[in-house]
């Protein structure tokens, strides 16, 4: 049976989490339909792996615990959209301090993609935390401006001592994210 995956480092803070979901109400626009991420389903994308065999997931597992890294602090600072001003997909917090951590891993495990067959990433690894999905959108630029009022916010920091393979399931209700394994920092 095959099911979609991903590797991914969640949120848990629960005070970033909060200040999100009042920046999210902020987003909520006359004319724009955002389907915003829920609290519990934050996270750090590290790399989609797309439909894998479930069979493959203690392969899978055995392999990332190769995966060496120490717990660091990631800096969560500022609103962006993807891929740009002129046409936003998606919203996102941005990553100051941390990045190179968060990107070292992220490298680590697309070094995973020849051993499995992965797609590899075409693009380089860009640290986001998505926030929001513009489903439709009239006047973009009520949006774009409460984007850049908030370029600078600081949403605070986070210790980075895991990341997991996570299942997702569609529903009309939006993805259920499942815990499949959890590799932990060596420190």
């Amino acid at each position: 049976m095959q099911i979609r995956a991903f590797f991914a480092v969640d949120l848990k803070d629960e005070a970033i989490k909060k200040k999100i979901t009042e920046i999210q109400s902020e987003l909520s626009l006359p004319d724009t339909r955002i389907a915003f991420v829920v609290p519990e389903n934050l996270h750090f994308t590290m790399k989609f792996l797309g439909d894998v065999e479930e069979k493959m997931i203690p392969e899978i597992q055995t392999a990332a615990e190769k995966i060496k890294f120490n717990s660091f602090d990631l800096e969560l600072n500022g609103l962006g959209c993807l891929p740009n001003f002129s046409y936003i997909n998606a919203i996102y917090v941005g990553v100051t301090n941390g990045f190179t951590e968060l990107a070292a891993i992220a490298s680590k495990i697309e070094g995973l993609s020849g051993q499995f067959n992965f797609k590899k990433e075409k693009r380089p690894f860009r640290a986001h935390l998505t926030i929001g999905r513009v489903k439709r959108i009239r006047d973009k630029n009520p949006l774009i401006s409460k984007l850049k009022e908030n370029e600078e916010t600081e949403f605070g920091k986070i210790i980075v001592n895991s990341f997991k393979l996570k299942k997702s399931d569609r529903t009309p209700q939006g993805p259920i994210y499942t815990d499949l394994f959890e590799i932990k920092s060596a420190d």
